[in-house]
């Protein structure tokens, strides 16, 4: 009898925006859990990713000695509809990650045929409105006004973003600078983000930005600064993120939309709004 009936599954992710790293690191934590034929899925799953994405459901289960609905059911434990859905996670990063390989994932995929220019574009439109509205129906103007408040007052302002947030974290930085305010970015390319940290004095303040997948060297720069007793603004999805845990205030936008690229134009408004806030000239009373 399968092991795992009982075991508490995941939300359906039957239209899943989920990147392939957080799938990863999902079946990495769940594994123990797994019953042994839902184990030998996963580690196949994480060991040939490239096969797991290309294959199709009958020539993977032969190869792992399984029937074909054990794959169905690891995908279900996993919180998808079927297989198929799961696989699009495998499929997407073969489609971001090697272009040479691009036009075989999408030749394999025959649900449907792609989308128009103008379909797209206004997808991306309505995406981007959304995420505008979303932040004007749910902003915490109070949490906005700490986090003003905490950098305005800053002798230097340090910024963290990686990934989807670096563009978030590189505009913030630029209008800062603009503005004649003391403000830099870790640089964690150059592996100097760790020695930036060390060097944030007691009036300074770490605005660190991150979303999920949370990018693990933005989470280690928070850490590295609680443990030094560093004040830290964070932009993030939930008050449960790994930033949110550390910081003095947390600026929360969460998924904006059912999109596989999320719309970022929320958080740069989020940024310009702190930035001309910050930077603005003192006047009597302030």
């Amino acid at each position: 009898m399968w092991s795992g009936m009982n075991m508490k599954r995941e939300p359906s992710l039957s239209q899943s925006t989920e990147t392939f790293d957080a799938l990863r690191q999902r079946i990495r934590d769940r594994f123990p859990t797994l019953s042994p034929h839902l184990q030998r899925i996963a580690r196949a799953s994480l060991e040939e990713t490239n096969a797991f994405a290309l294959n199709t459901t009958p020539v993977i289960a032969a190869e792992l000695g399984i029937q074909p609905s054990t794959l169905i059911r690891f995908a279900k434990e996993l919180g998808y509809s079927g297989f198929s859905d799961l696989q699009r996670v495998f499929r997407q990063r073969l489609i971001e990650g090697q272009v040479n390989v691009r036009n075989e994932v999408l030749a394999r995929d025959e649900a449907a045929a792609p989308p128009d220019t103008r379909t797209i574009f206004d997808a991306c439109l309505q995406a981007h409105m959304e995420a505008i509205e979303r932040l004007a129906r749910e902003c915490d103007t109070e949490a906005l006004n700490h986090a003003i408040q905490m950098m305005r007052q800053a002798g230097h302002v340090y910024v963290a973003g990686l990934r989807r947030s670096r563009p978030i974290a590189e505009y913030f930085t630029y209008g800062m600078i603009r503005g004649e305010k003391a403000c830099s970015s870790l640089d964690f390319s150059g592996g100097m983000a760790g020695p930036q940290i060390a060097t944030i004095k007691p009036d300074d303040v770490l605005f660190a930005i991150a979303f999920p997948p949370y990018s693990q060297p933005v989470v280690d720069a928070v850490l590295d600064a609680h443990v030094s007793g560093r004040r830290i603004v964070a932009m993030t999805d939930s008050a449960e993120s790994p930033l949110a845990t550390y910081a003095e205030v947390a600026l929360l936008l969460g998924a904006d939309t059912a999109t596989q690229l999320q719309p970022i134009s929320g958080a740069i408004a989020l940024v310009q709004t702190l930035v001309m806030a910050i930077t603005r000239p003192l006047k009597a009373g302030d």
